[in-house]
């Protein structure tokens, strides 16, 4: 599955020019601040509803910003540098983008227009010179990042979008809602630390097993651990 995966992140890397609007938390509050249910509202809602039952993998599977570091990290293969103050940067981004999107709702509570292609008429995002800039500027955060952080270092730090599929993975936490979910398989663990080698998001899944413990908001659900555990001590089913 490790190689579909990727196959797919880097299709939607290379479909990045045409949805970068679709991804874009701005273009979510603009249209909703003019009374417009947008493509990228429908795309965001889409992700938060589908996190309450598949975690995060929308990070690991679909995101195009993922796979612009997965493939950065293929090349400089960097851990990440860990600093637990900037690691709040995205949450309290999350919060206040949350905040507007669910005030700009209110407001225009029961006047809203559906309008799929709201700011991408041509149906392409990537349409002129300075959505060419703007795009660039995306990718190359997102690799400044990566480059300076470590693995993912985009996600780590800076994302907006993780704030939703995170929300929906705590409420399905909360609720005990049968969701895809890391789980110890069984005793056998040899601390090899194999699954923390190829963990993208530089989880220590081996301190989660030893602790019988295997939550964590950060991870992607993208099974890495799981294939490489030489004791198959991990897995990930739909369970509560």
């Amino acid at each position: 599955m490790s190689h579909q995966r990727k196959l797919i992140l880097f299709i939607m890397f290379l479909l990045l020019p045409i949805l970068v609007n679709y991804f874009s938390p701005v273009f979510v509050l603009i249209g909703n601040f003019n009374g417009f249910i947008t493509g990228s509202f429908i795309i965001w809602g889409l992700m938060f509803i589908s996190s309450i039952f598949i975690g995060r993998s929308f990070c690991s599977y679909i995101c195009p910003y993922g796979a612009i570091q997965m493939m950065c990290d293929k090349v400089i293969d960097k851990k990440l540098i860990k600093i637990k103050a900037l690691s709040y940067i995205r949450y309290l981004v999350g919060i206040v983008w949350l905040g507007l999107l669910i005030y700009s709702t209110a407001i225009q509570l029961g006047k809203f227009k559906l309008n799929v292609f709201y700011n991408t008429e041509n149906y392409v995002s990537v349409d002129s010179v300075n959505t060419l800039i703007t795009y660039y500027m995306i990718v190359a955060g997102m690799l400044l990042f990566s480059i300076i952080f470590g693995k993912r270092g985009g996600c780590q730090y800076i994302c907006p979008m993780s704030i939703l599929n995170t929300l929906g993975t705590f409420i399905s936490n909360l609720l005990r809602i049968p969701a895809l979910r890391l789980r110890r398989n069984n005793n056998t663990c040899i601390q090899c630390k194999r699954c923390n080698s190829v963990c993208p998001m530089s989880i220590d899944v081996a301190e989660m097993v030893k602790e019988k413990n295997m939550v964590n908001y950060n991870c992607i659900n993208c099974g890495a651990c799981a294939k490489v555990c030489p004791k198959k001590c991990i897995d990930y089913k739909f369970q509560k």
